[in-house]
């Protein structure tokens, strides 16, 4: 679709945009789309071993520079998840906004 519409957003971000659509529009149940993440949470694990395997190839990298390689990690996780937690109360103040409670 990128590509023969000339969009210029890549293909998981137009996946995502369908898949809102199509819910919000109940032309796909949410049931299935809570059957497939249930199955994909299960298989998670997999997709991990291959990467944390990969880890083994630079023990050297990792002995130098290991610190500040879980310095950044710990640093960005904690940078997404607060920028998470204040976009959704940001939105979830905006809902309350619009949809005063009883």
């Amino acid at each position: 679709m990128s590509e023969t519409f000339q969009l210029p957003l890549p293909g998981n971000i137009i996946g995502l945009i369908l898949l809102y659509v199509t819910l919000k529009s109940r032309l796909l149940p949410l049931v299935a789309v809570e059957r497939g993440g249930t199955f994909l949470l299960f298989v998670m694990p997999l997709f991990f071993v291959p990467a944390l395997s990969g880890i083994m190839d630079y023990t050297a990298f990792l002995r130098t520079s290991g610190l500040q390689v879980v310095l950044i990690v710990v640093v960005s996780s904690l940078l997404t998840l607060v920028g998470s937690a204040y976009i959704v109360d940001r939105l979830a103040h905006r809902k309350e906004a619009v949809t005063p409670h009883e």
